[in-house]
């Protein structure tokens, strides 16, 4: 199989994954995840993982999410395979969806690591603003000030 082949085949299988985010199809998800897949969100808050580690890990994890989430609603989705690589993708996309139960929404904008080997996801990081996702849950960040950094009274 050429590399250009191979890359589209990679980013079918990201594309199928994502429009799994978006049914819910868990199914779908578990045979496209390898079986000591990684997944990461290096940015998330307190109080969730950052760090998930083999598939039924990461299944049990985002089963949770329609308890919380309305429906994710991934959207414009852009996907590139590294030059060297066909297997490395990276993503981008936006997220549209409201948080339970006050149907608080909640839009975030993503980018994503994927690594696909022998058509399965092995390793997948999701990069998303942190802030944007606490104030949804219904908490807030206070900005800090120059004068808070430095010990500065007016």
């Amino acid at each position: 199989m050429s590399d250009d082949e191979l890359r589209r085949k990679n980013m079918a299988i990201v594309q199928e994954y994502i429009d799994a985010i978006n049914v819910w199809d868990f199914d779908k998800k578990r045979r496209l995840l390898a079986d000591d897949a990684l997944f990461e969100m290096p940015f998330s808050p307190p109080g969730f993982d950052r760090q998930i580690r083999g598939k039924e890990n990461i299944l049990a994890f985002v089963e949770t999410v329609p308890a919380i989430i309305d429906a994710e609603n991934l959207h414009d989705v852009e996907m590139h395979t590294f030059h060297d690589d066909p297997g490395e993708i990276v993503c981008t996309y936006k997220s549209d969806m409201e948080i339970k139960p006050k149907m608080t929404p909640y839009r975030n904008d993503y980018i994503t690591r994927w690594t696909v080997r022998d058509g399965k996801i092995t390793y997948f990081a999701e990069y998303y603003d942190p802030i944007r996702l606490v104030e949804a849950l219904g908490g807030s960040v206070q900005p800090a000030t120059i004068a808070d950094a430095t010990g500065a009274t007016a």
